[in-house]
């Protein structure tokens, strides 16, 4: 679908009468992609809009990012707004708190991961291990194409060591973009955590809420395929890969475009 019908969609008569929960991705859809993680800096206009959302009485905003959730939220910096970090396993702001039980239990085996991959004597050149309490994340963003085998078996070594030696523990790899994530296993994802918030906006005494989800990687691919039918979902990044949302902005000035208009239309000052 093109940008221009895309956007007229997406914009006209979103929660009328209700609540509209934005829910985006952070690296990738709100900010470029940065070849160095801690070079991804959101830009000063699509703060100015978050910021205008997350005043409005029609609008509550989400954050869902694979980073930490100290680190989302220092980066986005917007009060208000709804905060999940670790591909959605821990939640705060906007009045609500939560984390997975099944995975905090997790966190031995994710630090003795963290521990093996940083000390590992054949680690690759290139990588980097960050480890995020309930997750851990290997990037190879700087790694040889001809590396990167090696340094998905060193990290399948390494989860499994961790398992054998923390009996119960079950941990999984998942694909982003550049990066391998270490995340315990116990079905709880992006989608499944924007479903989380919307049942909370919903028990709060504020019906309909119209969820609008924005990705732009595997990861939020996954989201896409759980939010089917009860949310409207948009991929991030250019025509000519498959996805499951139901549409699609090219680029970062198309998300501006997007949440300029959502702004003007629900922010204090417009109709919200």
């Amino acid at each position: 679908m093109d940008d221009a019908r895309t956007f007229g969609d997406l914009t006209r008569g979103l929660a009328i009468g209700g609540t509209l929960l934005l829910v985006t991705d952070y690296d990738g859809s709100l900010t470029p992609f940065a070849a160095d993680p801690e070079h991804a800096r959101l830009p000063a206009d699509v703060r100015r809009d978050l910021r205008a959302l997350s005043k409005s009485s029609a609008v509550r905003v989400a954050v869902i990012s694979g980073r930490a959730l100290d680190d989302v939220r220092r980066r986005v910096g917007v009060g208000g707004v709804i905060y999940a970090g670790c591909h959605g396993l821990e939640v705060s702001g906007g009045g609500l708190r939560f984390v997975h039980p099944a995975a905090h239990a997790g966190r031995a085996a994710l630090s003795a991961v963290a521990e093996s991959l940083a000390s590992c004597p054949m680690a690759i050149p290139g990588t980097l291990v960050e480890a995020k309490g309930l997750a851990v994340a290997v990037h190879y963003r700087h790694v040889a194409v001809d590396e990167i085998p090696l340094v998905e078996w060193e990290v399948s070594q390494a989860v499994a060591d961790a398992m054998r030696h923390q009996p119960g523990s079950r941990l999984q790899v998942i694909r982003g973009n550049r990066v391998l994530e270490i995340l315990p296993e116990v079905g709880w994802y992006k989608g499944e955590c924007a479903l989380w918030i919307r049942r909370q906006i919903l028990s709060a005494g504020r019906s309909p809420v119209m969820l609008l989800y924005l990705g732009d990687e595997g990861t939020d691919e996954r989201a896409f395929r759980a939010l089917a039918d009860q949310a409207v979902t948009v991929r991030v990044g250019p025509a000519g890969v498959s996805t499951a949302a139901t549409y699609r902005l090219t680029d970062g000035h198309m998300v501006l475009r997007l949440l300029s208009a959502l702004a003007e239309e629900y922010g204090p000052e417009g109709r919200g």
